[in-house]
């Protein structure tokens, strides 16, 4: 009897800790919930920030643009709305300015009545001219530190203006930031942009032989209501040093062997070339492979694509062979020099975001460490010099409903 209530009691001393709630909790509507955050740099004005002069880096100062939803009003499924109706704006847009991004923060803080919660941060969106200029290390310092930070959220470079981002109001969404939390998903989805997620970008950042890549939008339409996915930036470490549009994006992505074909081609057809056919890729497999050549690496890319035509102009038809196996040479040739010129204008930026390094660095440990010294830098440099070459086969499956 003592030894069974010996282990009653010490099971309720062991549960009693385990029982007594949540007791660190803080109710959702006393949380200032961001969304969205933008950030561009200062323009001319002194920053506003709040930790003292010796808060510095590498910019004069930031300009902080946050979207804070309003508890209640965030749309709850298809065909309801919050309590507060559908004509009140589901979020509240704030902007302020700091001289780094935690002096912003503590700044935005004081406009707040509730403690700042991070943790349903889905986009940040940065100002392309922070990116080219100073890099992305000080912005990504303070949101690698941060705990509340999602590796799913999503980082976007802006052109112009990033905090058009967060007052954008587009019309298929109330919430301007799950929109483009929206258009991002579709689009990796429909295969016109990698899934380049904050945790994707920072793993990246931290292998000595790829480098970094973020998409890449613009706010158009004359309400600025709109937002449109430009193609990619292009990094050489932290720092932005060109771009890829959506077309060259394709090709980066067909490189990569993301299996999935976002884009069309269009293509002159056989002894017409005043009409042309569309064909779409259902399936693309890239092998690469690494071999030396006088003591350093040379690749080569051997990529089928497996496609369908999507829409042909003109009276000429398609139920011989001998027209589609020549619109099939036609479209392997085209995505081969496609391919040619993508990795020549990476060459030029001396930037490696296919991760050419990573093979080399994997395949020839003796030559990465003795030859390149396990040196991101002096890899981009070889990257520069390395040789390519790219071999497509497209083969045409479907023709569609219509022979003719």
């Amino acid at each position: 009897m003592k030894k069974q209530r010996w282990i009653l009691g010490s099971v309720c001393v062991i549960m009693f800790p385990l029982i007594t709630g949540c007791w660190d909790r803080l109710e959702i509507e006393d949380r200032g919930t961001i969304l969205g955050l933008a950030i561009d740099p200062m323009d001319g004005e002194p920053p506003l920030g709040i930790t003292g002069p010796n808060a510095k880096s590498d910019l004069r100062g930031y300009r902080l643009t946050a979207q804070i939803a309003i508890p209640g009003r965030i749309t709850l499924g298809p065909g309801e709305s919050g309590t507060g109706g559908s004509s009140q704006r589901p979020v509240w847009v704030v902007s302020t300015t700091g001289k780094t991004i935690d002096d912003a923060m503590n700044k935005l803080q004081q406009q707040l009545a509730d403690k700042i919660f991070l943790g349903q941060l889905r986009v940040i969106t940065v100002n392309q001219k922070i990116a080219r200029s100073v890099g992305m290390h000080d912005i990504q310092d303070f949101f690698r530190r941060n705990a509340e930070i999602r590796r799913l959220c999503w980082m976007l470079i802006s052109y112009g203006d990033a905090s058009n981002a967060m007052e954008a109001a587009p019309k298929l969404e109330r919430v301007p930031t799950l929109y483009l939390v929206s258009t991002m998903e579709h689009a990796a989805t429909l295969g016109k942009m990698p899934n380049v997620f904050l945790g994707n970008y920072w793993s990246t950042l931290s292998s000595k032989g790829q480098d970094p890549v973020l998409p890449f939008i613009k706010v158009i339409g004359s309400a600025k209501d709109q937002v449109e996915t430009e193609g990619l930036a292009i990094f050489k470490g932290e720092r932005m040093v060109g771009t890829l549009d959506s077309i060259e994006t394709a090709v980066y992505m067909e490189i990569k062997n993301e299996h999935k074909s976002g884009y069309g081609l269009a293509l002159p057809m056989p002894g017409d070339p005043q009409h042309s056919a569309i064909i779409s890729g259902l399936d693309r497999r890239t092998t690469l492979k690494y071999h030396m050549v006088n003591g350093h690496p040379a690749f080569e890319a051997y990529t089928v694509v497996m496609s369908k035509i999507e829409e042909k102009t003109g009276n000429q038809t398609l139920d011989q062979m001998k027209v589609i196996n020549e619109i099939a040479d036609e479209g392997s040739k085209v995505l081969t020099d496609g391919q040619m010129k993508v990795v020549e204008k990476l060459q030029k930026l001396h930037s490696d975001p296919i991760g050419f390094g990573e093979i080399v660095r994997g395949e020839a440990p003796g030559y990465w460490l003795h030859e390149m010294g396990n040196s991101h830098e002096k890899w981009d440099d070889q990257f520069a010099r390395t040789p390519f070459q790219a071999h497509v086969k497209v083969y045409i499956k479907r023709i569609g409903m219509a022979a003719k």
